[in-house]
């Protein structure tokens, strides 16, 4: 599975950037598996994500105005596509899930988010993905789930929000992740002798 590089400027070692970079994961690593440069951008105390298209143009992912610092805080994604040419004043929104948007109902919700996105701006032809997870029981029993076939952004959103259910929902541990550069999703919690991965895997593989 593509991901995008790390965007190409003087600030990866950037505490700050590093700090929004991380905790804005679950928004950025959809979209640098959709292909997309993807970076934080700070500006006077106020950040947004800023996904590039390659077609002269990119998406900028705020809140009800700029991001706030801690993304628990987030009531709702604002998607926006925009030319790249700072002479260009042309805008479109995309998704609005912020309280007064058309999709308020989804809230902060990324499945949804990455859902719209991707029928917009997703190649086409990308590889259909699955997202599942296995449950091992210490006395042996196991359950499976999975999510169906979905375009790329969806199904790392949908792999990210079954992870952190897991961890703050469920009480599991998170005890190993691979690493986003080395393959496909892949995740495994504990939780009193019980196991759980959750994994992405590509239909045509």
């Amino acid at each position: 599975m593509t991901i995008a590089a790390l965007p190409d400027h003087n600030r990866l070692n950037d505490p700050l950037w590093l700090g929004l970079f991380h905790a804005y994961r679950a928004v950025i690593l959809p979209l640098r598996h959709n292909g997309w440069t993807t970076d934080v951008e700070l500006c006077s105390g106020e950040y947004h994500v800023r996904a590039d298209l390659g077609d002269g143009t990119e998406l900028i992912i705020a809140s009800e105005g700029a991001l706030p610092a801690d993304p628990a805080d987030v009531t709702g994604w604002l998607v926006q596509r925009r030319s790249t040419d700072e002479n260009a004043d042309s805008r479109h929104m995309v998704y609005d899930s912020t309280p007064a948007g058309s999709q308020r109902h989804h809230g902060n919700a990324l499945v949804p988010l990455f859902a719209r996105i991707d029928k917009l701006y997703a190649a086409r032809g990308s590889d259909g993905l699955i997202v599942s997870s296995c449950h091992i029981a210490p006395y042996g029993a196991t359950h499976k789930q999975t999510a169906g076939v979905r375009t790329p952004g969806a199904a790392i959103a949908q792999y990210l929000t079954w992870s952190d259910r897991l961890v703050t929902e469920e009480g599991y541990r998170h005890i190993w992740e691979r690493p986003d550069d080395e393959g496909d999703p892949l995740g495994v919690f504990e939780s009193v002798g019980h196991i759980t991965t959750v994994r992405v895997t590509r239909t045509c593989a």
